[in-house]
């Protein structure tokens, strides 16, 4: 039933359009080559990491909706914002991503239960962290 609540409410906001705290219109846009997994893009920039979200490993739960997700709101091109850090670790770039429109990507993940938004640092940390602590508090999406 819970899938079910999810999917639905996925498929209507993809209907409807998604309204995000975060914009950016004028941010670096970018072709999407295909999608890695929940917060990870191959494009015609090389791979990017989503900066501000952390999404489930393949086999966890979740992930597989949060890929779906990523894969709907991305298309075939994305604008991106660099932050404090532009890479992670293991040396992927790291970037706050957004539709082509420029809504949020980081943000419509954390606000539909598929992603935990990052703690370490970046400027629109302690947004994306409220917007997760709404998510869990009214137990949307799948990781809740």
């Amino acid at each position: 039933m819970r899938l079910l609540l999810l999917g639905l409410s996925l498929a209507l906001a993809a209907c409807a359009g998604i309204e995000t705290d975060l914009t950016c219109e004028d941010c670096f846009e970018v072709q999407v080559i295909r999608i890695i997994d929940g917060d990870t893009l191959d494009t015609s920039r090389g791979v990017i990491r989503l900066y501000g979200v952390d999404t489930p490993e393949v086999g966890q739960p979740c992930e597989s909706e949060a890929t779906k997700r990523l894969r709907d709101l991305a298309g075939d091109t994305i604008r991106i914002e660099v932050g404090p850090r532009t890479t992670d670790q293991y040396g992927q770039m790291l970037a706050y991503v957004y539709t082509e429109d420029g809504t949020s990507i980081d943000e419509a993940l954390v606000r539909e239960g598929l992603a935990e938004a990052g703690t370490q640092d970046g400027q629109h940390r302690d947004l994306l962290l409220m917007m997760e602590r709404d998510a869990r508090m009214q137990s949307v999406g799948c990781l809740w």
